[in-house]
Formats: C-alpha cells, structure tokens, sequence
C-alpha cells in the first residue's frame, strides 16, 4: 500500500468512519487483506474516486484466473464522466439498496455465457467471473475503498437500458467509494457496520474424507 492510500486507511481507522480492513477474532493467520475485507455501506458521497484508482481494480479483475485463458468477466462501470447514464444506472438497484446512491460509481459485473469464437456455452463463466470480483474487492481494500457487492437489482431493466446482449449474464452490482460516517447509512442497515463478524467453523464447510453431509 503506497503511503498516500495509507493515510487513508490510517483515517478510517482512527475516526467515526468505519474502518477499511476489519478483521474478526477467528480469522486467524491468513492474509489481513483477506482477513479483513468486508462490505462496508458507509460510502463517503462527496469524495470522487478518480479514473486510476478505479483502473487498478479492473487491473486486478483482469488477472484473475481462468479456463483456457477464456476471461468471461466484464464490467458497465458508471460515475461522474455521465451523471445520466449513472442515475439510468442507479435506476435498476432496489428500494433495499437506496443506501448505494451515495456511492459515486456504480459497476455491474457481467459474465460471456459462451465461448468467444464458438457456439459453445462456457458453465464456469459465472464462477471464473466470481473469481475476478474477490480480486476487485482486495484491491479495493488495498486502496483503502469500500466495494460492497449486491444481489439487489432488476437484471432486465438494465438489459433493456443498456441494450446488454443475451450472451452476459449479469452477475452482481459493486457500489465503489471512499468509506464515510455511518450517519450515512439507513438506520435499519447500520447494524451490521459494527457487529461482529462471523463465518462457518471449518469442519462445517471441509470434508476432508470425501463424505459430504446430508445437510
């Protein structure tokens, strides 16, 4: 982390803003960026997150894995350069994700169904472009940037809006931006900015002799 962006991560830290990188307890002695990442909704509106910054995510996106080198993943990226196509963009999140309003740029992730230069379907493109997401997101947690990815959006609006051809599939939206006051973010959504973080214990997610549990 250059020490620019360091300031910013120290800021967050040690102010009422929540902090970039929180990791819990249980994490352990893996990567803190892996540790820590989370999905923050406390987005700072009036601080612009500028074109390089934003480039260096796709950068880490564009090195993510995949079969045959087929890198199904895509990006709409959207924020200040056309305030129109960024509010038609915001058109499609929920009433659920009014919080991500405030974010001053929106991405959609899409995934190529097909294989470039076949007729042939590609059934891992949802997951290689999964894979490119999470570096999206720790490069976003080096940078000192919240990116919160959302399930809450109208897939077929944006379609239509933006004419996206049958061959994507769009995977998921970002909400990308400086992380600001917890004021910010609706009441009924500020709980889990400060609760404690938790995930399943290993023994319920590795079998390590083969027999996958009924349940």
């Amino acid at each position: 982390m250059s020490s620019d962006r360091r300031i910013d991560y120290i800021v967050a830290m040690n102010s009422s803003i929540p902090p970039v990188l929180r990791p819990a307890e249980s994490s352990g002695d893996i990567h803190p960026l892996i540790a820590g990442r989370w999905s923050s909704r406390a987005i700072d509106p009036d601080r612009p997150v500028d074109v390089e910054v934003l480039d260096r995510l796709f950068k880490a996106a564009r090195w993510a894995p995949s079969a045959m080198n087929n890198q199904p993943w895509r990006f709409l990226a959207f924020g200040p350069e056309d305030p129109g196509a960024l509010e038609r963009a915001r058109g499609a999140l929920t009433a659920g994700n009014a919080w991500a309003l405030a974010a001053p740029r929106l991405l959609y992730i899409l995934a190529r169904r097909d294989r470039p230069g076949s007729d042939r379907p590609n059934p891992r493109a949802a997951f290689e472009t999964g894979m490119a997401a999470v570096q999206m997101a720790l490069q976003a947690a080096e940078e000192g940037l919240v990116f919160h990815q959302m399930a809450g959006f109208d897939g077929d609006a944006l379609r239509r809006e933006f004419l996206i051809p049958d061959r994507f599939e769009v995977i998921t939206a970002a909400a990308l931006g400086w992380p600001g006051p917890i004021e910010g973010v609706p009441e009924n959504k500020q709980a889990p900015e400060t609760a404690e973080r938790a995930r399943k214990e290993l023994d319920e997610l590795v079998f390590r002799n083969g027999t996958v549990p009924a349940e």
